[in-house]
């Protein structure tokens, strides 16, 4: 028992550096400048974090009926900050900034790790499905949109934005379509 709470306090403290890291001025500064980096690398830092902790809570409150709600709630968190006018705001306004890393880490994170590590394997791979097609979704209509969505970036690093998200979602594509074909939506996470 004693081995498994030391593993478990040293998994939320790596949720909490990935957090921190994601938030400190010379990392923090550099991932926000451009719009790949501060999207796609930031955002996950900050999820992430939130989604260690989350995991290793529910290990220890195992309730499978709180999957689909945390799932969702995580989910909803996070394309609240994807909005183009939440991410040119949270740039321009600290406070803005501020609840942007709260809600990521606190409403997003510690909800989809919750949920991830409680939800049996058709959910996961719902999960999985559907958050493959809305990066591709959301891909598409960063290269297709013609005008600038965040007025803070350039019209080029929407597009590299845009090139980014479509190659994540075929690499989530080829991740989730193995491991169904392996087996591995119902294992836990270690």
């Amino acid at each position: 028992m004693r081995s498994w709470l030391l593993k478990a306090e040293a998994r939320i403290g790596v949720g909490a550096v990935l957090a921190a890291a994601a938030l400190l001025p010379p990392l923090a500064g550099l991932l926000e400048g451009q719009l790949v980096t501060h999207l796609l690398c930031q955002y996950p830092l900050l999820v992430g974090g939130g989604a260690m902790i989350g995991a290793t809570l529910a290990l220890t409150r195992l309730a499978n009926w709180t999957a689909p709600s945390a799932l969702l709630a995580g989910t909803l968190a996070c394309v609240f900050w994807l909005v183009p006018r939440w991410i040119d705001a949270a740039l321009a306004d600290q406070a803005v900034n501020a609840a942007k890393a709260v809600c990521l880490v606190i409403l997003a994170g510690l909800p989809l790790g919750w949920g991830w590590a409680q939800a049996g394997p058709v959910l996961r791979g719902f999960v999985w499905a559907n958050a493959t097609a809305m990066l591709a979704v959301m891909g598409w209509l960063q290269l297709a949109t013609p005008i600038r969505l965040c007025n803070s970036y350039l019209l080029s690093e929407q597009r590299d934005l845009g090139l980014a998200l479509l190659t994540l979602a075929i690499l989530a594509l080829i991740a989730g379509m193995s491991r169904a074909m392996l087996g591995q939506w119902g294992r836990p996470i270690q």
